[in-house]
């Protein structure tokens, strides 16, 4: 559109100002070229500020550029057939000479018909923006039809005869302050920026209500969400006061006047009766650059099942505590009041076992089966206590410098009399300048779980190796029996919780795969790597792997 303006502005000019016969057509060719070309420019302009680019396909470009080509052809033409000017001639006008001509019937049809319809169309996208829009939206489309209205008021005006300066036409002149007004508007005013349309449209789609209050609070604005939860059919509410604004819910305008104006962001909680729901009211005070109170912005954000569902939070938590200290005191029952008698028992029956085996053999190996059995009741015990420590965060870690030979060898002195009864022998190869870094305690269950697991599968009279090896910052424990084996299914279920691991020792003992998931959580606390191999018939191996004391902290437990 502007540059449109400029062509006709600027021909029109040079045409009033220098009489010259060589030129005059030329120039006027180019007004009437500009006159449309301002024309396409006011129609793309309209269609872009009511935001309906998307009328814009080929058949729109097509009618866009029509009215234009037109005009080029008629005055490519008009030295043959006069269809630009049917007649021009040189006048004196008030001791002015100048230009006076007859525009032909085609182009006048052509620039006021098609400037007309298009007028028209553009009209009716401001009329429907004008319709869609909030209030304070709406009168930036006002003021966008005042200049079309005045353009065609002088180009209407000087085709009746009403021509304040002689022989000069001012509809040019209407249209650059059109160009003008635009200017002025988006740079100064910020009048039709897309930003604060798009902005109201967005607060109007919110499915939060929100109401705008100017410096004196009165409501000057709401979207649709408030309109629903306040208005009730109400009419007249702009620049009303918060009190008849919300009339139903009196608590909410008198928490405004009481809101510090200093303060920028305000929040409070409010609870409405129709419908019944819980609201959490966010306040913000807008300061212009002087810092004067322009007004407030409040939102309503709904925040009922937020709160339900906090509510149920806090009584499942509830519950949840309840549970966890049952599971607590039922734990503390297990490991006080079960554990020691259990103890006792053991030791009773490894004295008993110990005195009726040169007297009588049948009752012997009863009783050895009662300390078996006794024993791997009292390994499951510790297995699952150690285990609940360990899922609560109740497990201490207190890592130091060990003796792994010490270890190994305190471990395997605990099952001495196992291996015993099954003529089994337990062979330490562990040098003694071996130190780990680690929690005595926690290596300690790993290798008394490993080594039961070796005796509790192994065949009558074979051997069981521990053996200790040197692999560079970690020294890696060996631990081989020749026992059962393990199948691929068993040893893809060994260290994973969930999986059920059920097995059979050689001597009837059952297993039930929980010490070696607390093998695998102890050596991950300390750093290391626990494994198992086995060909399914030959026996197995598990290895595992512990870190070496790092230089310059080497201080020796045992």
């Amino acid at each position: 559109m502007i540059f449109g303006c400029l062509i006709w502005t600027g021909a029109y000019g040079l045409d009033f100002a220098f009489i010259h016969d060589d030129w005059h057509r030329i120039f006027i060719s180019i007004v009437h070229l500009g006159v449309t070309l301002a024309c396409t420019g006011a129609v793309l302009t309209g269609i872009e500020f009511t935001q309906n680019k998307h009328l814009l396909n080929k058949t729109m470009w097509l009618l866009l550029i029509l009215q234009p080509l037109l005009i080029l052809t008629f005055a490519i033409v008009d030295p043959l057939f006069h269809t630009l000017l049917s007649d021009t001639y040189i006048a004196t006008i008030q001791n002015r000479v100048q230009w006076v001509q007859q525009v032909a019937f085609l182009t006048t049809a052509v620039e006021f018909g098609g400037s007309a319809i298009w007028s028209i169309f553009i009209l009716k996208l401001l009329v429907g923006s004008i319709r869609h829009s909030a209030y304070p939206v709406r009168y930036r489309f006002y003021l966008l039809i005042i200049p079309y209205i005045l353009v065609w008021a002088v180009a209407v005006s000087h085709q009746l005869g009403f021509r304040p300066v002689p022989g000069l036409n001012l509809t040019p002149v209407s249209l650059s302050f059109h160009a003008l007004w635009i200017f002025f508007s988006i740079g100064y005013y910020k009048m039709y920026d897309l930003v604060p349309l798009v902005r109201s449209e967005i607060v109007d789609e919110l499915d939060e209500p929100v109401v705008i209050l100017d410096g004196n609070d009165r409501v000057v604005d709401w979207n649709i969400a408030a309109e629903q939860l306040f208005v009730h059919g109400r009419r007249y509410l702009a620049l009303t006061t918060t009190d008849h604004f919300f009339v139903a819910y009196p608590e909410i305008s008198q928490k405004i006047k009481l809101l510090p104006e200093k303060r920028v962001h305000s929040q409070w909680s409010w609870l409405s009766t129709t419908p019944l729901k819980k609201w959490e009211i966010k306040a913000k005070r807008i300061w212009d650059r002087n810092r004067y109170n322009m007004g407030l912005v409040m939102v309503f954000h709904d925040v009922t099942e937020q709160r339900q569902l906090e509510k149920r939070m806090i009584e499942a938590n509830h519950i949840l505590q309840l549970g966890n200290a049952t599971k607590d005191r039922f734990l503390s029952i297990i490991s006080h009041d079960l554990r020691g008698p259990l103890t006792g028992i053991k030791a009773l029956l490894r004295i008993l076992n110990e005195k009726v085996t040169t007297r009588d053999k049948e009752i012997s190996e009863m009783t050895q089966s009662l300390v078996d059995a006794t024993e791997s009741i009292f390994s499951l015990l510790e297995n699952l206590l150690e285990w609940s420590k360990l899922q609560r965060g109740q497990e201490e870690f207190f890592p130091k410098n060990y003796s792994l030979e010490a270890l190994v060898t305190e471990a395997v002195q605990l099952f001495e009399l196992n291996a015993k009864n099954k003529n089994l022998k337990l062979i330490v190869r562990v040098p003694t300048h071996a130190f780990v870094y680690c929690d005595d305690r926690m290596i300690f269950i790993v290798l008394r779980n490993l080594i039961s697991n070796a005796i509790k599968f192994s065949f009558r009279e074979t051997d069981i190796i521990l053996e200790a090896k040197d692999i560079g910052k970690n020294w890696e424990l060996v631990v081989k029996d020749t026992g059962v084996g393990m199948s691929p299914e068993t040893l893809a279920k060994l260290f994973q919780v969930g999986e059920v691991v059920k097995s059979i020792g050689t001597g009837g003992e059952n297993g039930n795969g929980v010490g070696l998931l607390l093998c695998k959580e102890f050596i991950d606390m300390n750093g290391g790597l626990i494994s198992a191999s086995s060909d399914g018939t030959t026996g197995s191996t598990f290895t595992i792997s512990l870190p070496k004391p790092s230089k310059g902290t080497f201080n020796s437990t045992y």
